[in-house]
């Protein structure tokens, strides 16, 4: 709960979250753009393109090629190394209770 924290405090709080985030990222996926190049840039979609990898937004009419502006290049895992569980391990877990003693 952070209703009752300052902004200060919140914004400290996310630079540490976001540095840990970004480590568990880097360990275990590999991140790349799906549309390579400058955001702002000209681009050209085809026809036969993946909706899935590209969104069109704006004034969307006619059929491919279409031509815009490149607004956010987007993100794709191209690679996972979660470690293996054992059967022991409850995957559903994901912070257990404490009791201190």
């Amino acid at each position: 709960e952070i209703d009752g924290a300052a902004d200060a405090d919140i914004g400290a709080a996310a630079r540490v979250i976001h540095a840990g985030c970004r480590k568990v990222l880097d360990k275990y996926f590999t991140i790349e753009e799906i549309w390579p190049g400058s955001e702002g840039s000209r681009v050209t979609v085809d026809e036969g393109f993946d909706p899935m990898r590209v969104q069109l937004t704006g004034n969307v009419v006619g059929d491919p090629p279409f031509s815009g502006t490149l607004q956010h290049h987007g993100w794709r895992v191209s690679d996972t190394r979660m470690p293996t569980l054992s059967e022991a391990q409850d995957a559903s877990i994901v912070a257990p209770a404490e009791v201190e003693l």
